[in-house]
């Protein structure tokens, strides 16, 4: 009699044979599962430890530019002003046409431009002409590229005929030039940034 009270019930030898087989199941399919086995969009970011994450192989040029590690790469920049000069910059910069040509300003870098980054935005002016609606507000915007890509753009004075000189083009929100040809000023400061 004694002896039944030590044996295990059969509820209790099913339960820990379910307990093992668990334990022994996940280890057994932590080692066996790939990535081949997992289906897209079923494992989120809470479940990856992202220290245990390598580098992707294809991302491993995103590090580096050109050739240049991300630290490695120079940015430059100038402040355009409504007047077509120069109110500030990084240096290196001089203004070759500014709004007479036609309604783009031509800038001479000092230096190739072939493979360089380029951005330009509008500058806020809040106290210039207050009294004329174009002038005062940061509507509008503005492309850069350099000069004398072949195929694709090709700048008017003489002197922005070369791969050293960026054409800055700046417009109102219609769309339409925020400069008048031969003025010499635009409604627009903008500021230019070269990624070297």
């Amino acid at each position: 009699m004694k002896l039944n009270k030590l044996r295990p019930s059969a509820a209790m030898i099913v339960a820990c044979v379910a307990l093992i087989a668990a334990i022994g199941g996940s280890a057994y399919a932590g080692s066996k599962i790939n990535g081949n086995d997992i289906k897209r969009n079923t494992v989120t970011g809470k479940q990856v430890n992202e220290s245990s994450l390598g580098t992707v192989p294809k991302a491993r040029n995103a590090s580096s530019i050109g050739g240049k590690k991300q630290r490695e790469l120079k940015t430059r920049w100038l402040l355009l002003d409504e007047n077509g000069e120069i109110e500030d910059q990084s240096g290196g910069f001089t203004v070759i046409d500014a709004y007479e040509t036609n309604s783009n300003a031509y800038i001479d870098a000092g230096n190739s431009l072939v493979g360089k980054g380029f951005s330009a935005t509008i500058a806020i002016q809040n106290q210039i002409d207050v009294g004329n609606p174009t002038i005062g507000n940061v509507n509008g915007e503005v492309s850069v590229t350099r000069c004398q890509i072949p195929g694709v753009v090709e700048c008017a004075p003489p002197d922005a005929k070369n791969e050293d000189a960026l054409v800055v083009s700046p417009r109102n929100s219609d769309g339409s030039a925020a400069a008048v040809s031969g003025s010499g000023e635009a409604s627009k400061r903008v500021y230019v940034t070269v990624t070297e």
